[in-house]
């Protein structure tokens, strides 16, 4: 049997690739070994850079009057009213987009 120099046998081919994907799953673990901010001082003390409002601190009251049951009604409708204007414009736009772009729309069979 007569060996080529320099050449490996299957199994240790085999080997060899084992080991080399071995070695480059473990690369990327390393970056979480170690971390770019700095080490805490053992002698200083933690300080708060948030600025959050004391425990005891409360909101004022709002001076705006609430509104009456009429006038929640009112805005209800009046609401409602510019939602169902805006839908067949919304419809229109939507009908139009197909009949540009070349394509015949399922509404138009």
């Amino acid at each position: 049997m007569r060996h080529a120099k320099g050449h490996l046998g299957v199994r240790a081919c085999a080997r060899v690739l084992l080991a080399g994907a071995a070695l480059l799953m473990i690369l990327p673990l390393g970056g979480c070994a170690t971390s770019s901010t700095p080490a805490p001082e053992a002698t200083s003390q933690f300080h708060n850079t948030y600025n959050y409002l004391p425990v005891n601190d409360v909101p004022h009251d709002d001076p705006r009057p609430v509104l009456s049951v009429e006038q929640q009604e009112k805005l209800r409708k009046e609401l409602a009213a510019v939602r169902d204007r805006q839908l067949p414009a919304a419809a229109k736009a939507a009908a139009a987009k197909p009949a540009a772009t070349g394509s015949v729309s399922s509404a138009a069979k």
